[in-house]
C-alpha cells in the first residue's frame, strides 16, 4: 500500500515537475469555438468531470474572475460516464442535446489527435503556438501562476 502511494506521488511530481513532455498539437478545432464560448483562446483546460483533480482545477477557476480558459473535454480510461456528465452539464448550460453531443465526440477526438492523454492537462496559447504545456494538478496558487507566467512570457 505504502509503496502503491509512493509510486502514485512519484508519477504526480513528474507531472508537474517540467519534465520534457511531447507537445500539445494545436489542431484547427481547438482554436475554434470552445465552452464556455469565449474570444480566441489563450489558456485550454483538457478535463474529465470524473477527475479528482480535475475537480479540483474548476473549483479554483470557479472563484477565479481573471483566468477563464477554454475546457475541453478529454475522456480518460476508468471514467465511466464522464461523456454523461459532460452532456448533463453542457445542456445546463443552455446548448441543445444534439449541439452537446457533436462537441463532445468532436472534443474527444480532438484530445486524442493533439496527444493528450492525463487531465487535467493545460496548454497555455500565444498567437497560434503553444508556450507551455502543463500535466496534473497540486494546488490552484501553483497552477495560476505557472499559468500567468507563461502568459506575461516569463
Amino acid at each position: 500500500m505504502v509503496a502503491g502511494g509512493l509510486i502514485l506521488a512519484l508519477g504526480f511530481l513528474w507531472a508537474w515537475t517540467g519534465v520534457p513532455r511531447e507537445p500539445v498539437v494545436l489542431t484547427p478545432w481547438l482554436m475554434a469555438e470552445a465552452w464556455p464560448r469565449r474570444g480566441e483562446p489563450y489558456v485550454l483546460v483538457f478535463t474529465d468531470p470524473l477527475c479528482p483533480f480535475c475537480q479540483r482545477l474548476e473549483a479554483g477557476l470557479a472563484g477565479d474572475d481573471a483566468l477563464k480558459p477554454y475546457v475541453r473535454f478529454a475522456p480518460v480510461l476508468g471514467h465511466e460516464g464522464s461523456y454523461e456528465a459532460w452532456l448533463f452539464r453542457l445542456v445546463h448550460e443552455g446548448w441543445s442535446e444534439d449541439e452537446a453531443r457533436v462537441w463532445l465526440e468532436r472534443g474527444a477526438e480532438e484530445a486524442r489527435a493533439s496527444g493528450v492523454r492525463l487531465t487535467p492537462t493545460t496548454v497555455v496559447v500565444d498567437g497560434g503556438v503553444s508556450k507551455k504545456t502543463l500535466v496534473g494538478f497540486t494546488a490552484y496558487a501553483r497552477w495560476r501562476k505557472e499559468v500567468m507566467d507563461a502568459l506575461a512570457g516569463r
